[in-house]
């Protein structure tokens, strides 16, 4: 009887993507994409729940959404959302729990994606090497620990002093076949962790370290400057073949005609049928993804 499953998100292991899942049963499991995979991709788009703070929880109502990724209800209950537009200056009225959360250990890192402008970024402390490698940078460094507060500080006045905060998975995929080599990329990092004492007043010193490298995984180090096709995630595509590589957001796949590249971030709200029966529809190259 085929699986069907809501895809919530993606994460990495020690080696490669995994896929966060709510089952038809409402068990929530991560799927290594390794191998060879099968899966159609269904019509429609759901919620995918909300964190109460303590784990994540399915959508009571299954809801089908237009745009988004939580409907209305999940939103009001997600203990994660008031941090989300927080800078650390005025933080938001928190839950006992989330308090707690936000209080411990947090770590700032700088990431080069292939191009001049770094990526300044926040990541608590048991995700703060996997946290950096689900974004898939060129190169990485940890440069901060502190308090959750003090680090959401310290990331709003870099992006200030003209880093940037976000980087779209297109752009990053873009930048996958960017010339700047890992070496340049490297350069580029430290010689920004060298300057940040300059960059942040001195009350944020404290609170710097020797930077620390975050190193790649092996498969995403080989997947660099793959030839690749883009796969697009569409209603009804079976996406279907042996695993190849996997950079951040991005897993490659060979179906035997080529080499492919898809999105997981795109499957996010979208339900999965693993191992399906019936026709394929075809994959075709398409243009634009570099």
């Amino acid at each position: 009887m085929p699986l069907h499953a809501l895809v919530v998100g993606w994460t990495w292991n020690e080696d490669t993507v995994q896929l966060r899942t709510w089952s038809d049963t409402d068990r929530y499991t991560n799927r290594e994409l390794v191998g060879t995979l099968a899966f159609r991709v269904t019509p429609g788009r759901f919620c995918t729940g909300f964190h109460d703070g303590r784990a994540l929880r399915p959508c009571p109502h299954q809801a089908e959404l237009t745009k988004g990724r939580q409907c209305e209800a999940c939103q009001l209950q997600d203990a994660f959302r008031p941090c989300m537009t927080c800078n650390g200056f005025r933080c938001p009225r928190l839950t006992a729990k989330m308090r707690s959360y936000c209080q411990g250990t947090h770590h700032l890192y700088l990431a080069c994606f292939g191009s001049r402008t770094l990526k300044v970024g926040t990541a608590s402390h048991h995700r703060r090497d996997q946290r950096v490698i689900e974004q898939g940078p060129l190169a990485a460094m940890r440069v901060a620990e502190a308090d959750g507060p003090s680090i959401k500080r310290m990331e709003h006045l870099l992006v200030e002093a003209g880093f940037t905060e976000t980087m779209r998975r297109q752009r990053k995929t873009v930048l996958l076949q960017a010339a700047m080599t890992e070496e340049e990329a490297r350069t580029h990092v430290a010689r920004a962790a060298a300057a940040l004492h300059e960059a942040l007043p001195r009350e944020y010193h404290g609170h710097l370290h020797e930077p620390v490298w975050v190193e790649q995984p092996d498969i995403a180090k080989r997947s660099r400057q793959r030839a690749i096709q883009e796969l697009r995630i569409e209603d009804d595509r079976v996406v279907e073949g042996k695993v190849v590589g996997a950079v951040g957001h991005l897993v490659f796949i060979d179906d035997g005609d080529g080499c492919w590249a898809f999105d997981v971030g795109e499957l996010r709200g979208r339900k999965i049928e693993w191992d399906p029966s019936g026709p394929r529809k075809r994959a075709q190259a398409q243009l634009g993804l570099f």
